[in-house]
Protein backbone atom coordinates (compact mmCIF):
# COMPACT_ATOMS: atom_id res chain seq x y z
CA UNK A 1 0.00 0.00 0.00
CA UNK A 2 1.33 3.20 -0.77
CA UNK A 3 2.23 5.60 2.14
CA UNK A 4 -0.69 8.14 2.41
CA UNK A 5 1.24 11.50 4.05
CA UNK A 6 0.47 14.69 4.85
CA UNK A 7 1.66 17.87 6.85
CA UNK A 8 -1.18 18.30 9.62
CA UNK A 9 -1.80 22.45 8.22
CA UNK A 10 -3.45 20.10 4.75
CA UNK A 11 -5.88 17.78 7.04
CA UNK A 12 -9.11 18.86 6.03
CA UNK A 13 -13.23 17.61 7.20
CA UNK A 14 -13.44 15.15 4.20
CA UNK A 15 -10.07 12.84 5.39
CA UNK A 16 -12.38 12.18 8.48
CA UNK A 17 -14.45 8.86 8.26
CA UNK A 18 -15.27 6.05 10.96
CA UNK A 19 -12.91 3.08 10.15
CA UNK A 20 -9.93 5.13 9.39
CA UNK A 21 -6.22 5.29 11.48
CA UNK A 22 -4.33 8.32 11.95
CA UNK A 23 -0.78 8.49 12.90
CA UNK A 24 0.48 11.65 14.21
CA UNK A 25 4.11 11.95 14.10
CA UNK A 26 5.48 15.51 15.81
CA UNK A 27 5.37 17.23 18.80
CA UNK A 28 3.82 20.12 18.13
CA UNK A 29 0.96 20.22 20.50
CA UNK A 30 -1.53 22.97 18.62
CA UNK A 31 -0.83 21.20 15.22
CA UNK A 32 -1.75 17.55 17.27
CA UNK A 33 -4.75 19.49 18.66
CA UNK A 34 -5.68 20.74 15.50
CA UNK A 35 -6.54 17.35 13.57
CA UNK A 36 -7.06 15.05 16.58
CA UNK A 37 -10.39 17.51 17.78
CA UNK A 38 -12.24 17.76 14.67
CA UNK A 39 -11.81 14.03 14.16
CA UNK A 40 -13.63 13.68 17.37
CA UNK A 41 -16.13 16.27 17.13
CA UNK A 42 -17.00 14.62 13.74
CA UNK A 43 -17.21 11.21 14.61
CA UNK A 44 -19.29 12.15 17.89
CA UNK A 45 -21.51 14.26 16.33
CA UNK A 46 -22.08 11.81 12.91
CA UNK A 47 -21.71 8.67 14.94
CA UNK A 48 -21.97 9.37 18.58
CA UNK A 49 -18.75 7.11 18.81
CA UNK A 50 -17.63 6.30 22.47
CA UNK A 51 -14.27 8.29 22.97
CA UNK A 52 -11.56 5.90 24.23
CA UNK A 53 -8.31 7.48 25.76
CA UNK A 54 -5.27 4.96 26.27
CA UNK A 55 -1.34 5.99 26.91
CA UNK A 56 1.57 3.70 25.09
CA UNK A 57 3.88 4.06 28.93
CA UNK A 58 0.68 3.02 30.53
CA UNK A 59 -1.37 0.42 28.74
CA UNK A 60 -0.30 -3.65 28.70
CA UNK A 61 -1.06 -5.95 25.48
CA UNK A 62 -4.23 -7.28 26.81
CA UNK A 63 -5.75 -4.64 27.54
CA UNK A 64 -4.82 -3.02 24.12
CA UNK A 65 -6.59 -5.86 22.51
CA UNK A 66 -9.23 -5.86 24.52
CA UNK A 67 -9.90 -2.29 23.77
CA UNK A 68 -9.58 -2.95 20.34
CA UNK A 69 -11.67 -6.49 20.00
CA UNK A 70 -14.69 -6.07 17.92
CA UNK A 71 -15.67 -9.30 18.30
CA UNK A 72 -17.45 -9.15 21.06
CA UNK A 73 -21.00 -8.48 22.04
CA UNK A 74 -20.63 -5.49 23.92
CA UNK A 75 -18.49 -3.86 20.97
CA UNK A 76 -19.27 0.04 20.10
CA UNK A 77 -19.16 2.59 17.98
CA UNK A 78 -15.79 4.03 19.32
CA UNK A 79 -13.08 6.58 18.54
CA UNK A 80 -9.40 5.13 20.32
CA UNK A 81 -6.60 7.94 21.30
CA UNK A 82 -3.78 6.52 21.86
CA UNK A 83 -0.94 8.80 23.29
CA UNK A 84 2.49 8.44 23.95
CA UNK A 85 2.79 5.67 21.34
CA UNK A 86 6.51 5.82 21.34
CA UNK A 87 6.82 4.09 24.61
CA UNK A 88 4.75 1.23 23.53
CA UNK A 89 6.51 -2.43 24.44
CA UNK A 90 7.16 -4.79 21.95
CA UNK A 91 3.98 -6.95 22.21
CA UNK A 92 1.74 -3.97 22.10
CA UNK A 93 3.32 -2.47 19.00
CA UNK A 94 2.78 -5.91 17.17
CA UNK A 95 -0.76 -6.01 18.37
CA UNK A 96 -1.35 -2.16 17.51
CA UNK A 97 0.29 -2.94 14.07
CA UNK A 98 -1.44 -6.14 13.41
CA UNK A 99 -5.13 -4.39 14.38
CA UNK A 100 -4.38 -1.35 11.93
CA UNK A 101 -3.51 -3.52 9.27
CA UNK A 102 -7.17 -5.42 9.26
CA UNK A 103 -9.05 -2.27 10.91
CA UNK A 104 -12.74 -2.35 12.02
CA UNK A 105 -15.56 -0.39 10.01
CA UNK A 106 -16.37 0.40 13.45
CA UNK A 107 -14.20 2.07 14.88
CA UNK A 108 -11.70 5.05 14.34
CA UNK A 109 -7.86 5.00 15.65
CA UNK A 110 -5.56 8.21 15.84
CA UNK A 111 -1.86 7.39 16.84
CA UNK A 112 0.14 10.43 18.56
CA UNK A 113 3.52 9.71 18.55
CA UNK A 114 6.95 11.87 19.10
CA UNK A 115 8.76 9.48 17.30
CA UNK A 116 8.69 5.92 15.20
CA UNK A 117 11.16 3.77 14.24
CA UNK A 118 10.15 2.94 10.65
CA UNK A 119 12.89 0.43 9.94
CA UNK A 120 10.51 -1.60 12.24
CA UNK A 121 8.31 -4.02 10.59
CA UNK A 122 5.50 -2.75 13.56
CA UNK A 123 5.98 0.81 13.02
CA UNK A 124 6.04 0.36 9.15
CA UNK A 125 2.54 -1.48 8.95
CA UNK A 126 1.32 1.37 10.83
CA UNK A 127 2.58 3.94 8.78
CA UNK A 128 1.54 1.99 5.29
CA UNK A 129 -2.10 1.44 6.50
CA UNK A 130 -2.95 5.02 8.56
CA UNK A 131 -3.16 8.51 7.09
CA UNK A 132 0.22 9.59 8.36
CA UNK A 133 -0.09 13.14 9.28
CA UNK A 134 3.27 15.19 10.25
CA UNK A 135 2.72 17.77 13.21
CA UNK A 136 6.25 19.54 13.11
CA UNK A 137 6.64 22.66 15.35
CA UNK A 138 7.81 25.40 12.71
CA UNK A 139 11.35 26.38 11.96
CA UNK A 140 11.41 29.39 9.79
CA UNK A 141 8.57 31.83 9.51
CA UNK A 142 7.71 29.95 5.93
CA UNK A 143 5.75 27.52 8.36
CA UNK A 144 4.16 30.45 10.52
CA UNK A 145 3.35 32.12 6.48
CA UNK A 146 1.64 29.00 5.84
CA UNK A 147 -0.02 28.80 8.95
CA UNK A 148 -1.37 31.82 9.08
CA UNK A 149 -3.04 31.52 5.81
CA UNK A 150 -4.85 28.57 7.17
CA UNK A 151 -5.89 29.89 9.94
CA UNK A 152 -6.89 32.92 8.25
CA UNK A 153 -9.63 31.01 6.09
CA UNK A 154 -10.49 28.76 8.92
CA UNK A 155 -11.61 32.38 10.92
CA UNK A 156 -13.22 34.06 7.74
CA UNK A 157 -11.14 36.91 8.02
CA UNK A 158 -8.66 38.43 6.01
CA UNK A 159 -5.09 40.30 7.04
CA UNK A 160 -3.78 43.21 5.13
CA UNK A 161 -0.18 43.22 3.79
CA UNK A 162 1.05 45.78 6.51
CA UNK A 163 -0.78 43.99 9.33
CA UNK A 164 0.76 40.71 7.77
CA UNK A 165 3.95 41.61 8.00
CA UNK A 166 4.37 43.12 11.61
CA UNK A 167 2.22 39.83 12.90
CA UNK A 168 4.82 37.61 11.58
CA UNK A 169 7.60 39.98 12.66
CA UNK A 170 6.61 40.32 16.28
CA UNK A 171 5.07 36.86 16.92
CA UNK A 172 6.50 33.94 18.29
CA UNK A 173 8.08 30.73 16.54
CA UNK A 174 5.36 29.07 17.68
CA UNK A 175 1.68 27.85 16.81
CA UNK A 176 0.14 27.85 20.23
CA UNK A 177 1.03 31.19 21.00
CA UNK A 178 0.64 33.11 17.94
CA UNK A 179 -2.80 31.85 17.74
CA UNK A 180 -3.71 32.76 20.86
CA UNK A 181 -2.33 36.54 19.86
CA UNK A 182 -4.58 36.21 16.43
CA UNK A 183 -7.42 35.03 18.60
CA UNK A 184 -7.03 38.54 20.78
CA UNK A 185 -7.08 40.35 17.33
CA UNK A 186 -9.83 39.11 16.26
CA UNK A 187 -12.32 39.77 19.35
CA UNK A 188 -10.47 43.31 19.37
CA UNK A 189 -11.79 43.08 15.27
CA UNK A 190 -15.37 42.82 16.24
CA UNK A 191 -17.73 43.09 13.06
CA UNK A 192 -15.17 43.62 10.16
CA UNK A 193 -13.46 41.28 8.30
CA UNK A 194 -10.32 42.60 7.45
CA UNK A 195 -7.26 43.24 10.32
CA UNK A 196 -5.12 46.15 9.71
CA UNK A 197 -2.03 47.05 11.30
CA UNK A 198 -3.40 49.07 13.86
CA UNK A 199 -5.30 46.25 14.49
CA UNK A 200 -2.23 44.06 15.28
CA UNK A 201 -0.16 46.70 17.04
CA UNK A 202 -3.40 47.25 19.25
CA UNK A 203 -3.23 43.39 20.37
CA UNK A 204 1.07 42.92 20.16
CA UNK A 205 1.50 46.20 22.38
CA UNK A 206 0.02 44.56 24.78
CA UNK A 207 1.01 41.01 24.98
CA UNK A 208 4.06 39.03 26.16
CA UNK A 209 5.10 38.85 22.26
CA UNK A 210 5.40 42.68 21.86
CA UNK A 211 7.58 43.02 25.34
CA UNK A 212 9.66 40.49 24.15
CA UNK A 213 10.65 42.49 20.73
CA UNK A 214 11.27 45.29 22.96
CA UNK A 215 13.61 43.50 25.19
CA UNK A 216 15.19 42.23 22.18
CA UNK A 217 15.67 45.93 20.55
CA UNK A 218 16.58 47.10 23.60
CA UNK A 219 19.62 44.65 24.34
CA UNK A 220 20.89 44.55 20.67
CA UNK A 221 20.83 48.46 20.69
CA UNK A 222 22.89 48.57 23.72
CA UNK A 223 20.13 50.89 25.32
CA UNK A 224 20.65 50.03 29.10
CA UNK A 225 17.37 52.63 30.51
CA UNK A 226 15.44 50.21 28.33
CA UNK A 227 16.51 47.29 29.43
CA UNK A 228 16.62 48.13 32.85
CA UNK A 229 12.69 49.37 32.29
CA UNK A 230 11.78 45.93 30.47
CA UNK A 231 13.46 43.77 32.73
CA UNK A 232 11.10 45.98 35.49
CA UNK A 233 8.00 45.74 32.93
CA UNK A 234 8.08 42.00 32.85
CA UNK A 235 8.45 41.49 36.14
CA UNK A 236 6.17 43.17 36.85
CA UNK A 237 3.95 41.48 34.58
CA UNK A 238 3.84 37.36 34.22
CA UNK A 239 7.54 36.94 32.97
CA UNK A 240 9.22 34.36 35.73
CA UNK A 241 13.14 35.61 35.81
CA UNK A 242 14.23 32.68 34.33
CA UNK A 243 12.26 33.10 31.21
CA UNK A 244 13.79 36.72 31.11
CA UNK A 245 17.14 35.24 31.12
CA UNK A 246 16.70 32.49 28.50
CA UNK A 247 14.93 35.51 25.98
CA UNK A 248 18.63 37.24 27.23
CA UNK A 249 20.64 34.68 27.13
CA UNK A 250 19.18 33.84 23.46
CA UNK A 251 19.78 37.43 22.05
CA UNK A 252 23.57 36.83 22.87
CA UNK A 253 23.80 33.53 21.58
CA UNK A 254 22.57 34.66 18.09
CA UNK A 255 24.63 37.95 17.98
CA UNK A 256 27.80 35.70 19.02
CA UNK A 257 26.49 33.37 16.07
CA UNK A 258 26.42 36.27 13.70
CA UNK A 259 29.80 38.03 14.44
CA UNK A 260 31.64 34.36 14.21
CA UNK A 261 30.21 34.25 10.71
CA UNK A 262 31.20 38.05 9.92
CA UNK A 263 34.76 36.95 11.06
CA UNK A 264 34.62 33.80 8.82
CA UNK A 265 34.71 36.44 6.21
CA UNK A 266 30.12 35.66 5.49
CA UNK A 267 28.53 39.03 4.09
CA UNK A 268 25.67 40.28 5.98
CA UNK A 269 23.70 39.45 3.12
CA UNK A 270 24.73 35.78 3.04
CA UNK A 271 23.95 35.73 6.43
CA UNK A 272 20.57 37.28 6.77
CA UNK A 273 19.76 34.95 3.64
CA UNK A 274 21.35 31.49 4.83
CA UNK A 275 22.04 31.89 8.43
CA UNK A 276 19.47 32.68 10.45
CA UNK A 277 16.46 30.21 10.36
CA UNK A 278 15.96 30.90 14.08
CA UNK A 279 14.82 34.61 13.15
CA UNK A 280 11.66 35.34 11.53
CA UNK A 281 12.66 37.14 7.97
CA UNK A 282 12.08 40.99 9.22
CA UNK A 283 14.22 40.10 12.25
CA UNK A 284 17.15 38.73 10.16
CA UNK A 285 18.41 42.18 9.48
CA UNK A 286 17.92 43.70 12.65
CA UNK A 287 20.08 41.01 14.45
CA UNK A 288 22.71 41.77 11.54
CA UNK A 289 22.59 45.48 12.93
CA UNK A 290 22.33 44.39 16.66
CA UNK A 291 25.75 42.44 15.81
CA UNK A 292 27.39 45.59 14.72
CA UNK A 293 27.40 47.39 18.18
CA UNK A 294 29.00 44.26 20.16
CA UNK A 295 32.96 42.53 19.69
CA UNK A 296 33.52 39.08 18.86
CA UNK A 297 36.69 39.59 21.71
CA UNK A 298 33.96 40.66 24.21
CA UNK A 299 31.93 37.36 24.19
CA UNK A 300 34.09 35.29 26.88
CA UNK A 301 33.33 38.32 29.24
CA UNK A 302 29.58 38.35 28.24
CA UNK A 303 29.32 34.44 28.37
CA UNK A 304 30.51 34.12 32.08
CA UNK A 305 28.36 37.11 33.10
CA UNK A 306 25.75 35.07 31.92
CA UNK A 307 27.04 31.77 33.56
CA UNK A 308 27.37 33.37 37.08
CA UNK A 309 23.82 35.03 36.50
CA UNK A 310 22.03 31.48 35.89
CA UNK A 311 24.05 30.28 39.24
CA UNK A 312 22.99 33.09 41.07
CA UNK A 313 19.26 33.05 39.57
CA UNK A 314 19.25 29.67 41.58
CA UNK A 315 21.34 29.88 43.89
CA UNK A 316 21.15 33.73 45.55
CA UNK A 317 19.34 35.77 48.42
CA UNK A 318 19.59 38.37 46.04
CA UNK A 319 16.42 39.55 44.45
CA UNK A 320 15.34 38.64 41.07
CA UNK A 321 15.17 42.31 39.77
CA UNK A 322 18.87 43.04 40.76
CA UNK A 323 20.51 40.21 39.60
CA UNK A 324 18.88 40.81 36.22
CA UNK A 325 19.55 43.85 36.03
CA UNK A 326 23.09 43.61 37.57
CA UNK A 327 23.76 41.17 34.53
CA UNK A 328 22.11 43.53 32.46
CA UNK A 329 24.48 46.36 33.36
CA UNK A 330 27.70 44.68 33.68
CA UNK A 331 26.95 43.02 29.69
CA UNK A 332 26.74 46.56 28.72
CA UNK A 333 30.29 47.79 30.05
CA UNK A 334 31.81 44.95 28.01
CA UNK A 335 33.07 46.29 24.84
Amino acid sequence: MAVSTIEALDFAPKMIDIGKSYLLLGTDAWLIDSVTNPIRQRLKSKYDVDIVHIYGDDIKVAQLNDILDTLSIFSTQKLIILKNAEALGKKELAALASYVESPSDAQSLIIVTDKADFRTSGWKAIRNSSLFIKCDPPRSSFDLTKWLNVVLAQQNVQMDARARALFLSRTELDYASSFSVLQKIIILLGNRKTITQDDVGQALGTTRVGTMIDFYRALGNRDLPSILSTIERMLSSDWEALQIFFQMNKVFTIIHKILLLRHNHRTPQEIISKHLPELYDSQRKEFVQFSEKYSLHSFPDIYQILLDTDSSLKLSRATERTLLQLCAMRIMACR
